[in-house]
């Protein structure tokens, strides 16, 4: 099997690998494996109620297990903690840490240390459809299936079907979910140009109608700006923010059921066309970069009140309410929301005897209360599970968290990404149409065309 394995990550070259890792660390959100739920219900299906009639002997699980993490050793030591934890629950299974990234898996092969489990994005990039094809990671439907004690409803729905694909097979289980996006705000700001409230901003015009008035040059000089709709965590976080935000949808992007790419949708066309207007019309390079020059150290627009807002993932709103705590919090615009977050593999590299604890420590993390209270202590990692008591305790006194806690229960959106490796593409040529020196329209056609003969020629 690792031979296989060694066979199938020679075809997926280092360079992918790499992509993988700036794709999974660059931004808050993630990318997901291609859904078709009208397809969901041809594979078998796992049990939806958890039986409840009698506790499982945890204590017989036993296994030697070794997870490989997105993070690589950034997160060694409360990951140690986070397994303490768990041995509580599951006293005889040994997780070892493995100090490697993602990116070492090639070498870890070779040298016959391979993971058992493997925490990294949850569609964050298009690397889980080669780790399928590979033959790296196993479909979990059989062990949810077998498993009484495990409820597939204990998860956020939208989180749990990102790791479904269009067969039915289940590859993944949530590690987080990424509520995206918050909108921190200054009221004062707010007031000072003659509103009380944000409005609903439900369409690419309502947004630009409520925030073009805080786009503000005096004499050659930006006197005040709000959070740039070109600057969200990257170009994809951003394109597919504000397609959303004009109505689109994964499957607008990409049609798993059909396997075809339709990035030139017109939706999409004119959600470019906007953002390429918006920054003509309103954002000058030199003005905001003489702006963000004059603030002081280590600070942003927003904390030296020169913007009336950011938009930000869940810990960057936290930190900038600690920097400010009368900045005020409110979600994105509901059809702009979405839910990424990162995911847990069990790989087909580990020995036969040591799944069921692979599979014990994938669902622990995913979907018990205990683990979602020690990871949002120690990484400020919300977890999928719905029950989640310790959330909500702390929302009662961090507005951060409340609005997150509200974003969860309505995005119900996940972001798009065909399985082929597009980002590289897409990335460059995104600039050149930034810079005026490619129309939307061509390179969304240039795009459509890429992905599809990418899609194409993976076809069985």
């Amino acid at each position: 099997m690792i031979k296989k394995a060694q066979k199938g990550l020679k075809t997926i070259g280092a360079m992918a690998l790499v992509t993988v890792l700036v794709a999974c660390s660059a931004n808050g959100g993630g990318n997901n494996i291609a859904v078709n739920s009208a397809n969901v219900g041809k594979s078998p299906q796992p049990s939806t109620t958890a039986e409840q009639t009698a506790a499982p002997d945890n204590s017989a699980v036993k296994g030697d297990i070794k997870v490989l993490s997105i993070y690589a050793e950034g997160q060694a030591e409360t990951f140690k903690k986070v397994m303490e934890k768990f041995n509580e629950t599951y006293p005889n299974v040994k997780v070892t840490y493995m100090m490697q990234g993602i990116h070492d898996l090639p070498a870890l092969i070779s040298a016959g240390d391979t993971p058992d489990v493997i925490l990294g994005g949850g569609g964050h990039g298009n690397y889980p459809a080669f780790w399928i094809t590979d033959n790296l990671i196993q479909d979990l439907t059989p062990f949810i299936e077998k498993d009484k004690f495990f409820s597939t409803d204990s998860l956020y729905e939208t989180a749990y079907k990102r790791g479904i694909d269009s067969d039915g097979k289940i590859w993944q289980l949530p590690y987080s979910v990424d509520p995206n996006f918050t909108i921190v705000y200054n009221r004062d700001v707010l007031e000072q140009y003659g509103n009380t409230e944000l409005p609903e901003m439900n369409s690419l015009q309502g947004f630009e109608d409520f925030v073009k008035s805080y786009w503000i040059a005096e004499n050659g000089e930006q006197v005040m700006t709000t959070g740039s709709p070109l600057d969200l965590y990257g170009n994809w976080n951003t394109f597919t923010t504000f397609a959303y935000l004009n109505g689109a949808d994964s499957n607008t992007f990409y049609n798993p059921e059909t396997n075809k790419a339709t990035f030139n949708d017109p939706k999409i066309v004119e959600t470019l066309e906007w953002l390429v207007r918006f920054k003509r019309e309103y954002i000058d390079d030199e003005r905001m970069k003489k702006l963000s020059d004059s603030l002081p150290e280590n600070s942003s627009r927003l904390i030296a009140g020169k913007s009336l807002m950011e938009i930000n993932v869940v810990q960057h709103a936290q930190e900038n309410l600690r920097l400010n705590p009368d900045l005020e919090v409110a979600p994105m615009p509901s059809e702009s929301l979405w839910q990424g977050g990162l995911a847990l593999f069990m790989t087909t590299l580990g020995k036969k005897e040591n799944e069921e604890a692979a599979w014990s420590l994938i669902k622990w993390i995913s979907s018990s209360k205990e683990a979602a209270e020690i990871n949002l202590q120690l990484n400020g990692v919300i977890s999928a599970a719905k029950d989640n008591p310790y959330l909500l305790k702390q929302a009662e006194s961090d507005p951060a968290l409340k609005v997150a806690y509200d974003i969860l229960q309505r995005a119900k959106k996940l972001p798009p990404f065909p399985p082929v490796h597009f980002q590289f593409e897409f990335d460059a040529k995104y600039r050149e149409v930034l810079d005026g020196k490619l129309e939307p329209k061509a390179f969304l056609d240039h795009m459509t065309t890429f992905i599809q003969a990418l899609l194409d020629e993976q076809k069985p």
